[in-house]
Order: C-alpha cells, then structure tokens, then sequence
C-alpha cells in the first residue's frame, strides 16, 4: 500500500484536513452526548477545549491514525495518544499535532498500559481483512477503555448496503502541485470478507505530469458481522448514521460501550 509509504507525501493534499471538520464536529456531538457527565465535563460546548469541574478535558486514544487528519479537529476537547503502524504517517500527524503522543504499533496487538475515556478507531478498521482480525482490534479498543468511555468505530461500507463497482475522483492543489485522485471500488468475490480499490494519482508539478498507481484490499462486513464481534468482545453498539462523503462512503459510525455497565 504506497499511499502509507513512498506516497505519503500525497495524503495532505488529496484528503486535507479541512475535509474532516464536519464529520469531526459530529463526533465531538456524539461524544459530549453520550460520555458520562463527570467523564465529559471538560469538554468545551464551543468545540475550543477548555477545563470542566471534572479537572480535566477527556482523554482519547486514536488507532490507527493515519495522518491525524480527523484528530487534528479533536486535539482541542481532548488530551490525544495515537497509534499507526505506518511511519510516513506517524509523521504527518506528528507535524499536525504536535500536542499528540505518537506510538508506531499495530491495533491488533498494541497495548499502551494505560486506558481512555474514548477509543476511536476511524477508516482504518478498514484493514481489518477477516473476523479474527476484526475481533482482535476490538480487544485492543475494551483493553484501552475506561469505565463509562466509549469506542467509537467508523467502517467506510457494510456489505449489506454496498452496492459497486464504484468510481470516486476529485483533483486538490498545493502550492505547485495539483492531484488528481481516482479511486475504483470493487468487491470482486461477495463470498469473501474484502473488498479491493484501485487508487489513481495523476499528479501535475510545475507542469511535469506522472501517473502512480496504488491497491488496496480492505474488510467489509454485515452489520450483523459487526453486531456479534462487538458483543463477543463485551461492547453494546448503537449504529449512527453520519454525514458521509462524496461517494457514499463514511455514513456509518458504530458507538460503543461496555456491555456491563462499567
């Protein structure tokens, strides 16, 4: 997958974080709704951060972060840990969020020590290809959640409501460079649990005009899928529609807390 590697350097400009201020806006509404009172009283109802009566904002840890895009946005309610295994990646959010604690690791495996009054967990539950890993991301998430805190889990598609192939294009500029990126979407085998995408970069700097190509295979599950790993794990799950983005993908969130109460 080059877009974490020796095409990192495109993510910025492809997917920038202005992108992300609605969707993260939804999250911080979500979130100040749903995290106990003493757990969410730092969180400032403008979405500027702030101290509450509880002495602190709340804490959320982000696996798989990617390039910190959608936390960028969250850094100001929250005191933020992040996870990813790329480096390339680390280091774009490392520069955006300066204020963040970077860890390179796998969200299959990792642990911190330490929990969080949220875990989230955004597109990159994508790569999760099978149930065994999908199930052991899940125990990464309960392993880092504090009493009363939630999971917060955002797949791109489910299988009960894809319908492809699909094709997503749109072009970003930076400075002198301008991208034009294309993404095909295909679920070559419905029996299996994946999904494969085709990205496209057309990339036109000072004029010099180069093509790179890059391919994906990510998880895609039925709700019912995701309903019975999350209460094997021991969470219970409220689906929440959200805004999603063009192309259709996004518009599903998984909201989560711990089955027993705690």
């Amino acid at each position: 997958m080059r877009l974490y590697h020796d095409l990192a350097w495109l993510w910025p400009i492809v997917s920038p974080p202005a992108e992300y201020i609605v969707e993260a806006a939804q999250w911080r509404d979500i979130i100040r709704s749903r995290l106990p009172a003493r757990v969410g009283a730092g969180m400032s109802t403008a979405g500027q951060g702030g101290r509450g009566s509880s002495g602190g904002a709340p804490s959320l840890l982000d696996l798989g972060c990617g390039g910190g895009h959608l936390l960028s946005h969250l850094t100001a309610d929250f005191i933020t840990e992040a996870v990813d295994l790329s480096p390339q990646m680390l280091e774009i959010s490392r520069r955006l969020n300066p204020q963040t604690q970077h860890h390179i690791g796998d969200m299959r495996s990792i642990r911190l020590g330490r929990t969080f009054d949220v875990v989230a967990i955004h597109d990159a539950v994508n790569y999760m290809l099978t149930e065994d890993d999908l199930a052991a991301a899940l125990a990464t998430a309960v392993a880092h959640l504090n009493p009363g805190g939630l999971v917060m889990l955002a797949p791109d598609w489910l299988r009960d409501t894809f319908a492809g192939p699909k094709v997503i294009d749109w072009t970003r500029s930076d400075r002198a460079v301008d991208v034009t990126f294309i993404e095909y979407i295909a679920d070559p085998d419905p029996a299996d649990s994946t999904i494969e995408s085709v990205f496209l970069f057309i990339i036109n700097r000072d004029g010099r005009i180069t093509v790179e190509q890059d391919r994906h295979i990510s998880g895609m599950f039925a709700e019912s899928v995701w309903r019975r790993l999350l209460a094997e794990s021991g969470l219970s799950a409220e689906l929440v529609a959200t805004e999603g983005y063009e192309g259709g993908f996004g518009e599903t969130l998984f909201v989560c807390r711990r089955a027993d109460g705690r």
